[in-house]
């Protein structure tokens, strides 16, 4: 991602090469109802003032606009009745209409990294050290909290936020997986402490937006294929295909 002087993110071409990959073979109308959620869809010719706004008056309760996920997603494939004490998947033998209840639901948020750092962190090999910007995984941490205990049927329950994940230089190119299992690696490197305050570069050193970062273990993320077979209850053949198409997209000089 990269970022102007008013906090406006603005996606690369890879970027914008990626999430359109995964739109045209994964989240497709046929499998999916999506929801739009982000910014640029709440306020359309407004959202570069928003965004600015926003920007401005960084902190914790702006940040969770800032950074909300770009889309929600309802599973038309598959119910899971949250109302339900003991709510479990079902598949469905055909795609649900627009009335069916029940829907299984996620959130989804893109990220994107094309340059592999230049030393390990912990015992982590570089090509699998990924990086997210540091209030955005907080944002993201805050809303996937699960549930108080009330002694209720949604105690524990919390909201999923699926991050699909590209990067360039790591094995399987393609990861995705909840955005509640992504921690930082254990080093002290590993989180940024710099304070970030607009108009200002928190962090001189940084090639792209210039704001503070995390980096996590990117073997926390399931390849692509595995996460559509084990998270989404995709057929092997299937997500077999589509990450093999979205690899084409995103990454088509790895042939």
């Amino acid at each position: 991602m990269k970022q102007n002087s008013g906090g406006f993110s603005a996606r690369s071409q890879r970027a914008e090469a990626f999430s359109a990959a995964i739109e045209a073979n994964i989240l497709t109308r046929e499998r999916y109802f999506r929801i739009p959620t982000g910014i640029e869809h709440r306020f359309g010719e407004h959202a570069g003032l928003v965004h600015d706004l926003l920007y401005r008056s960084m902190g914790p309760t702006t940040d969770l606009l800032r950074y909300f996920p770009d889309s929600l997603y309802l599973d038309r494939l598959h119910r899971l009745p949250e109302w339900e004490e003991k709510a479990t998947v079902v598949p469905l033998a055909s795609p649900a209409n627009k009335q069916a209840t029940g829907l299984f639901s996620f959130f989804v948020e893109y990220k994107i990294s094309e340059n592999e750092r230049k030393q390990p962190l912990a015992q982590v090999p570089t090509r699998y050290i990924g990086i997210i910007e540091r209030e955005a995984w907080l944002t993201y941490r805050r809303l996937t909290s699960p549930n108080p205990q009330l002694g209720i049927y949604l105690d524990g329950r919390r909201t999923r936020i699926a991050l699909f994940y590209a990067a360039a230089y790591a094995p399987d190119l393609l990861y995705a997986h909840w955005e509640h299992e992504i921690t930082p690696i254990a080093d002290s490197r590993a989180v940024r402490t710099d304070i970030a305050r607009p108009q200002e570069r928190s962090v001189a050193s940084s090639t792209g937006s210039g704001t503070p970062w995390i980096n996590f273990d990117i073997r926390q993320l399931k390849p692509l294929q595995e996460f559509l077979c084990t998270e989404l209850w995709w057929q092997d053949d299937e997500a077999e295909q589509a990450v093999a198409a979205c690899k084409r997209a995103v990454f088509p000089e790895k042939g």
